[in-house]
């Protein structure tokens, strides 16, 4: 599995599409937030604004499924996995691409929103950031880690539908199905999900509200993310269980 995985992270890292994400995921950034920059303006709140808007997020899922998402799709369609299952296995082939899926599509994201925050910051240096809710104090004490705080979890977020496209593409190995399918899957169970609790709530995952309200952990920021992060983490295992059922019967021709 080892050469495989080597393999498929530079397939992913070393590839056009990759750099052009964390491109895009910066320009993105400046066009949501540019009517905000101006002398005194905290850098926090422009991210935090930035973030928050319901487009943003939905373009990040986007971004994130950019680099290797469709890879399956090329693969199978091309013949090619025959050839890499026949060196290593179906199992360690799937679970290669899911993990390289989900590092590339994270630190897309990820890398594209903190060197926007890097640019940002020196028209608009980050100063304590009063807000409401369960990271109040951090936003307070370390704006810094705050804004890292946010970034991780709409990376992740970005990420996890990333792999839901991902195995939607051994279903119906297609790479408009698998570039469309995060975003309208991740458009359709947020809003599924707007009527149960706050630590179900998509919705409320992923823009960082506290799913422990009115429990003996309110408050607490960092069980708060720990658990967002958590909740994001077991729905892309369980994609890539998914994903790897279907790599398996799809090898074998047990699907059309």
């Amino acid at each position: 599995m080892k050469s495989l995985f080597i393999s498929s992270l530079k397939r992913a890292f070393m590839s056009k599409w990759y750099i052009a994400s964390i491109i895009a995921t910066v320009i993105m950034c400046y066009v949501s937030s540019r009517e905000h920059i101006s002398d005194g303006t905290n850098s926090v709140y422009i991210i935090d604004l930035m973030i928050n808007l319901g487009m943003f997020k939905k373009v990040m899922v986007f971004f994130a499924a950019i680099p290797f998402v469709t890879v399956y799709c090329q693969d199978y369609n091309s013949g090619y996995i025959k050839s890499l299952i026949v060196r290593s296995s179906e199992r360690n082939y799937a679970w290669s691409n899911v993990i390289v899926c989900a590092l590339s599509g994270f630190t897309a994201v990820f890398a594209g929103m903190v060197a926007y925050f890097g640019i940002v910051s020196f028209f608009c240096p980050p100063q304590a950031y009063e807000i409401a809710g369960v990271y109040s104090n951090t936003a307070l004490n370390n704006p810094i880690a705050y804004v890292l705080l946010l970034i991780c979890v709409i990376s992740l977020y970005s990420t996890m539908w990333t792999i839901v496209g991902l195995t939607l593409s051994s279903v119906l190995p297609d790479n408009y199905i698998a570039l469309g399918s995060p975003l309208i899957f991740g458009y359709i169970l947020e809003e599924i999900t707007l009527g149960l609790p706050s630590y179900l709530n998509l919705y409320n995952l992923s823009h960082g509200f506290d799913v422990f309200e009115k429990s003996a952990f309110e408050k607490s920021a960092f069980l708060n993310f720990f658990y967002t992060m958590g909740v994001f983490i077991l729905i892309m295992a369980i994609s890539g269980c998914v994903f790897s059922h279907f790599v398996k019967r799809r090898s074998r021709n047990e699907m059309v």
